[in-house]
């Protein structure tokens, strides 16, 4: 019975509580609503000062590859001259390939370099393509022009800044079912990811098409020479066939418009209502029910500090 007492007195302690919590918060009702309402106002002028972002992407086709012919001796006596004879790019897909030399910032500098992108980027007409909500593009006018001002940094850091922004705006996947390539950009100016995708395309397919190429010509040199000094004829038609795949492989891989791929889809200008960010009703969200816990839990301090100083008073 004493138990049962307790449990009683216990459930009427909470009750009692939670009225006392809820009398708080109507008491801080004020606090709460200009906490909602600062917040959401100021993340409401963050949201429309936003440009809208638009992505394009080209679809490619990789080429199908083999499987390595059968060298058999001829394989550690290459491995023994120090000569690699796998295929052109071995196991490495396309893709792998791509994604690698976006995380090659030797080449990723020789990219924006060569493509003046920093240039780009520095141009003062370079919103002139930008789409707000509501077609307002006055609160990013009114930020942007105080921002330019500050814009005075190194080449080399300008660079470093571009190649960095490259590296988050630009994405290389391969769909697992298909076995499709995307190559995908993303820019406030929906004019750009189409150039800049074709632009990346052309020089990182260029660039590991030449070290494939050296790789080949190296084989095939030593292949050559194995030939011209071997008499066994068994020999000499395993190194001649050896050399004929070397050459095919040699003209396949310059017959590719992109390293390895064939293009399925051309990169194209997004239409202007066809945004990928920012989601400015979700931010507004986010924003309303920050706002609304922050201003519930200011108003609570607020609450215990009233608390404590009544106590010390009493006291």
């Amino acid at each position: 019975m004493q138990a049962t007492h307790e449990n009683i007195q216990c459930i009427e302690e909470d009750e009692i509580d939670l009225r006392e919590l809820w009398e708080t918060i109507k008491r801080g009702k004020k606090i709460i609503a200009s906490f909602v309402i600062v917040i959401t106002t100021l993340t409401l002028v963050y949201a429309l000062k936003l440009p809208n972002v638009y992505t394009s992407e080209a679809v490619l086709i990789p080429s199908k590859t083999g499987s390595a012919p059968s060298l058999g001796g001829l394989g550690g006596l290459a491995a023994l001259a120090g000569v690699s004879i796998g295929g052109g790019g071995g196991s490495m897909t396309p893709d792998t390939a791509f994604n690698a030399l976006i995380n090659n910032y030797e080449f990723m500098k020789y990219f924006v370099t060569k493509n003046k992108i920093v240039e780009h980027y520095e141009d003062p007409s370079l919103d002139k393509n930008y789409v707000f909500a509501l077609g307002y593009r006055g609160l990013y006018d009114l930020f942007q022009t105080t921002s330019n001002k500050a814009n005075k940094k190194a080449l080399e850091d300008k660079i470093f800044d571009t190649v960095k922004l490259l590296k988050n705006n630009l994405a290389i996947s391969a769909d697992k079912k298909t076995g499709l390539i995307k190559v995908a950009y993303s820019d406030s100016d929906r004019f750009y990811p189409p150039t800049l995708i074709n632009a990346f395309l052309r020089d990182a397919s260029e660039y590991l098409v030449e070290n494939n190429l050296a790789n080949i010509n190296e084989r095939l040199q030593y292949f050559e020479t194995e030939l011209n000094k071997t008499e066994s004829v068994e020999l000499r038609q395993s190194l001649s066939a050896m050399i004929s795949k070397i050459v095919q492989e040699k003209v396949m891989m310059k017959s590719k418009k992109y390293y390895q791929c064939d293009v399925f889809a051309e990169p194209a200008v997004s239409y202007i209502k066809d945004k990928t960010k920012p989601k400015r009703a979700l931010i507004l969200v986010v924003a309303f029910i920050t706002s609304l816990i922050l201003g519930i839990f200011a108003v609570f301090f607020i609450e215990f500090l009233r608390s404590n100083k009544e106590e010390e008073v009493s006291k």
